[in-house]
């Protein structure tokens, strides 16, 4: 039910106005009488008004004023005013401001519910237009929420760099030139009963319960499956804390407690939180993602209801435990080198060579060391399976390229993969450049055959079953001329033929060779010979 303000300093009209709306008005309403601005006010900060009556005139605050102080703190109420004066100044600023009706108390009671039910009718409207509203909202959040998930992803494995601008597009609320807090969340164990969807229902919940713990900070979290939840935290620089502050940093931290503590109190699950006890640079994010992941698979004597940061590797300085800056840099290029395709051939050779370099600062049998050569190793092998030109490899090719121990040190290892990976490469740019080669002989010959026919790019691009403009740019790049040149060459090289060793008419000829009429084939031929047709046969015989 909507409610309804009076306010009038005349008692007698709002006890009147208050009578007609509860005894005979069409519609139900909440409705409550107040005789001076100052009560309206008290009233305003108390319950929410949905429509005010304001006389315009009254003592102290008028009716103008009150209504600007109730728009601030209600922006959609809608103001009614009720006057006894007809008065165009007030009447045009009433209506400048916001005000759904202007009623002369004089016009009579139906006039007053009229401009009430236009008001109840502006209501209904703008509810339906703030649910539609809020609907395009949910499902433009559905719709960024994949979208952030694969930038985030992207980002903590060092596929992607930040940047203020892709961040607001994806309605990320992070500020790209300060660095962030990072957070591991896992839920340690699950009910038989959780379906994914509850899953990420549960995730949303601690999500939730995080970040109103963490008031003046912001945070934003993504699931990246049903195992993790990845979050960045920053502060919001205000009176609290000013940017650089630490206290908003022992804040953020100290309250991992807490977010453990709600989750298994109101979720009833053991939730572990990995967290940096610094900020991270952007740059680096993805080094610090990789060791927080290990710091949390392997955890410490009990792994359920972990709560770590990463000083706990201060114990470990020796590297006996947890992976070193170097296999954790080591472990990120090698995703980075895994997911890249075979096409970035620049892209491709760069991060092996940084691979190789970060690997030969390991030492001996170094698990990481299997770990890498296995995983090139299948990637070429996917990569070889593809190809029909195995016999260009050496014989033993197979063998040696499953088995780290086919080779007798580390280093001839990585020359071998370079080797692979760069014969690979190019193989595949001599395959393109042979199926470029074929494609421009397949249309120069249907050219040569079709010369009389219409030849538009479309329909040559149709004939090889290119984008034409690809086609054209193909073109070029293989024979170093446009396409329109090489068939007005063919068309001119043609016609010369014909003039010289036929007894076609110089009409005849035209049509052979592509043009509508004598005419425009004389202009071109002209053009291209400074000679007219018959001029050029004659200069021939």
């Amino acid at each position: 039910m909507h409610r309804l303000m009076i306010v009038d300093n005349e008692p007698i009209i709002v006890r009147g106005l208050q009578q007609l709306l509860t005894d005979e008005a069409p519609f139900e309403l909440d409705v409550y009488g107040v005789h001076t601005a100052e009560e309206a006010l008290r009233l305003l900060g108390m319950i929410r008004i949905d429509i005010a009556l304001l006389d315009i005139r009254m003592p102290g605050m008028n009716g103008l004023e009150l209504q600007a102080r109730i728009t601030e703190q209600w922006p959609h109420c809608k103001v009614v005013f009720l006057s006894g004066y007809d008065d165009f100044n007030y009447i045009q600023t009433a209506f400048r401001n916001g005000g759904v009706d202007y009623v002369l108390k004089m016009d009579g009671d139906e006039a007053i519910l009229d401009a009430i039910q236009k008001a109840i009718d502006e209501l209904s409207r703008s509810g339906e237009m703030n649910r539609l509203i809020d609907q395009a909202k949910d499902k433009l959040q559905q719709s960024l929420a994949p979208l952030q998930r694969e930038y985030v992803t992207q980002v903590i494995h060092g596929l992607a760099a930040v940047k203020q601008e892709r961040l607001n597009e994806l309605q990320i609320k992070l500020d790209a030139s300060s660095p962030s807090l990072l957070l591991l969340s896992r839920v340690d164990s699950w009910s038989p009963s959780h379906s994914d969807s509850d899953k990420a229902l549960m995730y949303y919940a601690l999500q939730n319960i995080a970040g109103e713990l963490w008031s003046g900070c912001q945070s934003f979290s993504v699931m990246l499956d049903s195992s993790a939840m990845v979050t960045f935290i920053q502060p919001i620089p205000d009176d609290r804390w000013h940017r650089g502050s630490p206290q908003w940093i022992r804040f953020a931290v100290g309250q991992l407690e807490t977010i453990q503590a709600a989750c298994r109190q109101y979720l009833k699950l053991p939730v572990s939180l990995v967290a940096s006890a610094e900020p991270v640079d952007w740059p680096i994010v993805h080094l610090k993602y990789s060791e927080l992941k290990q710091m949390m698979f392997y955890g410490f004597g009990q792994r359920t209801e972990m709560l770590l940061t990463d000083v706990v590797n201060r114990n470990f300085t020796n590297g006996s435990h947890l992976a070193s800056e170097t296999i954790i840099k080591a472990q990120s290029r090698l995703k980075q080198l895994l997911s890249a395709e075979m096409s970035m051939e620049n892209r491709l050779l760069h991060d092996f060579d940084e691979l190789a370099t970060l690997s030969r600062k390991l030492t001996g049998d170094h698990p990481f060391l299997y770990e890498m050569y296995n995983g090139v190793a299948y990637m070429l092998l996917s990569a070889l399976n593809q190809h029909s030109r195995k016999e260009e490899f050496p014989d033993d090719w197979p063998k040696k390229l499953i088995s780290l121990e086919a080779h007798s040190s580390w280093e001839d290892a990585l020359d071998y993969l370079r080797t692979i990976v760069s014969r690979l490469l190019q193989i595949r740019n001599e395959q393109s450049e042979a199926g470029a080669h074929l494609l421009v002989a397949k249309l120069k010959a249907f050219i040569e055959m079709h010369l009389d026919e219409d030849l538009s790019l479309v329909r040559l691009a149709e004939t090889v079953y290119l984008n034409p403009t690809y086609l054209s740019r193909l073109f070029k790049q293989q024979t170093g001329q446009g396409i329109s040149e090489y068939i007005a060459e063919l068309r001119l090289s043609k016609s010369c033929d014909l003039l010289k060793y036929s007894r076609l008419k110089i009409q005849e000829i035209a049509l052979k060779v592509g043009f509508d009429s004598a005419t425009s084939f004389g202009r071109f031929f002209k053009r291209e010979m400074n000679a007219t047709p018959q001029e050029y046969r004659d200069s021939a015989s």
